[in-house]
């Protein structure tokens, strides 16, 4: 009997490294920040937290995880050069699995955002359609695939504002949004080369070279930093976000000095974990001056 023993143990590790793979392939921490963007979208119109708002929040995070599968499904052969250890290209989760999740998340996504109102209902529509064009073509047409997922980040605060009644607010969070995640979105291709080099079509630092990319990129940031300051001025927002945002320049400053040194992958990795980490701060700042 004990010889029977080892075989469901090795089972039941098995069925765990298979949840935690088809959990990594939606990187929650993403699918978390598009949660907190859309909550922060609906909260700046109405100073609340109402259903409807949570309804869109979860929405927007099963939308962002099916997508993600869906990057890493159509990504599987750069990213055995670039990002070998996803769950796809290190066997630890199946394209057939990958394929089904994409799915049942998109489909529920898009099926929570029927409790919405239609402007919401529309948004939810076409960020599917846009992800799955980015994921199909845009992602390698220059400078079009970081537009689109900019775009979509931005869309975020705004989908929350539908869902709310109230999206005007949302307007301020989503274009700092949109700048902060393009100049991201650019350096994360910069880190990218070696294995964008054998799909089809090319990304901006493949048609532009990394170096000009680059100071595209510390450009981008540079135009953010000079906007941040202006919801203070105007008063929009209060002294502590005026605080909390100037973390942030100083630390998209540091970024813009580093990016013009012309970083090698590793020194774009880290910069891109710093830029993630950046975003929970900017959302911070926005909801410290509010309040």
């Amino acid at each position: 009997m004990s010889s029977r023993s080892p075989a469901p143990l090795r089972s039941n590790l098995s069925e765990a490294a298979a949840l935690r793979a088809g959990f990594q392939i939606t990187r929650p921490q993403n699918c978390l920040i598009t949660l907190a963007s859309v909550l922060m979208g609906g909260w700046l119109g109405v100073h609340a937290l109402p259903v409807p708002l949570w309804i869109a929040a979860f929405s927007a995070a099963a939308v962002m995880a099916g997508a993600n599968a869906l990057n890493d499904l159509w990504d599987l052969e750069t990213d055995r050069v670039n990002h070998p250890h996803r769950p796809l290209p290190s066997n630890r989760l199946s394209p057939r699995a990958a394929a089904v999740e994409c799915v049942v998340l998109m489909a529920l996504g898009l099926g929570l955002s029927l409790f919405l109102p239609p402007e919401a209902i529309a948004t939810a529509v076409f960020a599917c359609g846009c992800l799955v064009a980015y994921n199909r073509r845009l992602k390698h047409v220059p400078l079009a695939g970081n537009l689109a997922v900019s775009l979509l980040c931005g869309l975020a605060f705004f989908y929350g504002g539908f869902a709310a009644g109230a999206a005007v607010p949302a307007a301020v969070p989503a274009l700092f949004a949109t700048l902060y995640h393009l100049g991201r979105e650019i350096l994360k291709d910069a880190q990218d080369i070696p294995g964008d080099r054998i799909a089809p079509g090319g990304t901006l630092p493949l048609s532009w070279g990394s170096a000009s990319s680059c100071r595209l990129a510390a450009g981008v940031y540079g135009l953010l930093i000079l906007l941040t300051p202006v919801p203070y001025i105007f008063g929009l927002y209060g002294l502590p976000y005026l605080i909390l945002v100037s973390l942030l320049d100083v630390m998209l400053a540091w970024i813009m000095f580093s990016v013009l040194r012309f970083p090698d992958t590793q020194g774009l990795r880290q910069i891109n974990r710093n830029l993630k980490a950046g975003m929970m701060l900017g959302l911070l700042a926005i909801l410290a001056g509010t309040l």
